[in-house]
């Protein structure tokens, strides 16, 4: 009897696992993302909980909009429990920076990540270590980005998001203003198209290694001329290097990001022109522009917003909530009567505010009161 009632109970364990729901609660249980973990481990109050999930949902869910290089700062009190979600345009190639400087080093801040709008299946959710979350951008699109501190988060955090070159630049002492020829540009009458870019130098300066990986290929042939391969071992992407006036590095050896390879020149069909290199990124689907990969950027300005901006419970009759830090953004509500509002972030003119009815959006901080 006992053998057949353990039979019974497996059987019913089993049916409940293979339904489909049954299976995602059986993923949920085995979740390993830091925010699943922390909610999970949590031993406060239900409602504290509650709290801190609806906030992320309403996060997730709104239409704001902020540009590469924001900075936001935000003033927290235990029972605000914020979350702070915005869409921001980001190119392939770029190494995605989250840095969020709290009051307390030690405090837990978490990042999710999405493309193409929020999915709890496909989002990226980290711990903000050492102030920065770090991210390769694999596609170009539009990515969601979600801030929370931990439950019973009390004080300032200064929020920046912004993008750095995830390479370091080929040719040793140059920059942006080297690169005089780019992606797309027409080649042989129209007849091909540039895949890749020219980066000008002094014939004889160092062409150099952008990622650690390894040399696949060296030789003197083409339209390349004197020419270098090398594939990375992270996201196993190709880099040509052409046009050299001599190449340094072997086939087959192991360099470093910094490594010298050649020396820039004016070999295979650039000769007789100005030195320059010739760079070009494939990936298994082909050529992608490498300029995003090179490109130098300044990090955002810590710009502090008036400190009386934090203090307001109000917003002006007539005031238009937008989806972005600027007037350039979508209007999403105009508001008709002076209205109770919560400040969730401040930039140095534009507040992040919701309302009690839970839209959320930006207003100019003059409309505040």
């Amino acid at each position: 009897m006992k053998i057949f009632q353990n039979l019974l109970i497996f059987s019913i364990v089993f049916i409940f696992l293979v339904s489909c729901d049954g299976l995602k609660k059986a993923r949920n249980i085995f979740e390993t993302s830091e925010r699943m973990k922390y909610e999970r481990n949590f031993s406060g109050a239900d409602s504290l909980m509650m709290k801190w999930k609806n906030n992320f949902t309403s996060a997730a869910e709104n239409q704001l909009v902020v540009k590469d290089g924001v900075m936001l700062s935000v003033q927290i009190s235990k029972s605000s429990i914020p979350a702070l979600g915005y869409s921001v345009e980001l190119q392939q190639g770029r190494l995605l920076v989250v840095e969020a400087v709290a009051d307390d080093p030690n405090a837990k801040i978490f990042v999710d990540i999405s493309e193409n709008g929020y999915s709890k299946e496909k989002a990226e959710s980290a711990l903000i270590t050492d102030t920065k979350f770090r991210k390769r951008i694999e596609n170009t699109g539009l990515y969601k980005i979600i801030v929370q501190p931990e439950i019973n988060f009390a004080g300032t955090l200064v929020l920046k998001i912004y993008t750095q070159p995830s390479l370091s630049f080929p040719v040793a002492g140059k920059g942006n203003s080297d690169v005089q020829s780019f992606w797309g540009a027409s080649r042989d009458g129209g007849g091909r198209s540039h895949e890749g870019i020219d980066i000008f130098a002094r014939r004889g300066t160092p062409v150099t290694a952008v990622i650690n990986g390894t040399v696949t290929r060296t030789g003197n042939q083409g339209l390349g001329g004197k020419q270098v391969w090398m594939r990375d071992q992270e996201m196993n992407y190709s880099y040509y290097y052409a046009h050299l006036d001599s190449i340094i590095a072997n086939s087959g050896q192991r360099v470093k990001a910094g490594d010298t390879l050649g020396l820039v020149g004016s070999t295979g069909n650039a000769a007789g022109g100005a030195p320059h290199l010739h760079f070009g990124i494939y990936t298994s689907g082909g050529a992608v522009d490498p300029y995003p990969f090179v490109k130098n950027t300044r990090l955002p300005e810590s710009v502090s917003p008036r400190l009386k901006i934090f203090s307001a419970k109000f917003a002006k009759g007539g005031s238009v909530i937008r989806s972005g830090p600027g007037t350039e953004y979508t209007d999403l509500k105009k508001l008709a009567d002076r209205t109770a509002i919560t400040i969730l972030a401040a930039a140095r003119d534009w507040c992040h505010i919701k309302t009690d009815d839970g839209t959320e959006g930006f207003i100019y901080s003059d409309r505040l009161e």
